[in-house]
C-alpha cells in the first residue's frame, strides 16, 4: 500500500482508494511470485531419490546410499 491505512471509519473518495493501492507493476511481479511459489515442479520428486543413474562410481553409491538410510 502506497498510504497508510485510515484511522476512521468516515468514507474516503475514490481518488484516495486509487492513491492507497500499489502500484501495477508491484501487484504484478507480487503475483507472479506468488504463483511461482505455489506451482510445484513437475519433475518433483523426493530428497534422495535419484531415478536416473547419474552416479555409477562406488563411492558416490554408497554415499548416496547412505543419505537415504538417514532420510528414511
Amino acid at each position: 500500500m502506497r498510504e497508510p491505512p485510515p484511522t476512521s471509519k468516515a468514507p474516503i473518495s475514490e481518488q484516495e482508494f486509487l492513491d492507497a493501492l500499489p502500484a501495477v507493476n508491484t501487484s504484478s511481479v507480487t503475483l507472479a511470485v506468488l504463483w511461482v511459489l505455489r506451482n510445484e515442479p513437475l519433475d518433483m520428486r523426493p530428497l534422495g531419490c535419484y531415478p536416473e543413474e547419474l552416479f555409477t562410481e562406488e563411492a558416490p553409491r554408497r554415499l548416496i546410499g547412505a543419505f537415504q538410510r538417514r532420510l528414511a
